[in-house]
């Protein structure tokens, strides 16, 4: 590297080292919660409401805050779907979170890890057009190992559902995975 002044060859590693660690962690992040959504039945009448499971996977070591905490410098995870004339949120579900103690918090945070289900439930407009919808959601929520956390990050999803004439009948489906919400125990 004849020619290059040593601290313009210094000033390109470090820029260098901090392009590759930044690109660590976002790879890093994308890999460590991912979601899938299903929705209670196969068609939806008009005036009808229908359900959305959020199915979580968190990569084993680490974990998302729960919803509601007592440490200011945390961000709770939260789910948000848009609303709009034809398409309402009654209600979302979030599971009783796990207590457990790390080395950055001086009390017991609440937390999920492993596999978890979010839900929500929907009621459509009277007057929604029969065809194929599309919702978009949000997740925020900050991931976390037993020693620190990343910065806040947010999923974004699309939940496909059909509207169908009145006539038409629609079936239940994904009952396995809507067996484990209790939407009659909503937390939030």
């Amino acid at each position: 590297m004849r020619g290059i002044p040593r601290p313009a060859i210094l000033f390109i590693l470090i820029c260098f080292s901090f392009l590759c660690a930044s690109s660590f962690i976002e790879a890093q992040e994308e890999d460590i919660l991912t979601a899938k959504t299903f929705i209670s039945h196969d068609g939806v009448h008009p005036g009808k409401s229908f359900k959305v499971a959020f199915r979580l996977s968190i990569t084993p070591g680490w974990h998302i805050n729960g919803t509601k905490l007592d440490d200011e410098f945390l961000i709770p995870s939260e789910l948000t779907v848009d609303e709009n004339d034809d398409v309402q949120v009654l209600k979302y579900y979030y599971p009783e979170p796990k207590s457990e103690k790390f080395e950055y918090s001086d009390t017991e945070l609440q937390i999920y890890d492993g596999e978890v289900i979010f839900g929500a439930l929907f009621k459509v407009s009277d007057s929604i057009s029969p065809k194929g919808h599309i919702l978009k959601a949000q997740l925020l929520y900050q991931a976390c190992d037993d020693r620190s956390c990343l910065p806040p990050n947010t999923l974004y999803l699309e939940i496909p559902f059909n509207v169908v004439p009145p006539s038409q009948k629609v079936n239940q489906i994904n009952r396995q995975i809507f067996s484990k919400i209790d939407f009659e125990n909503v937390i939030k």
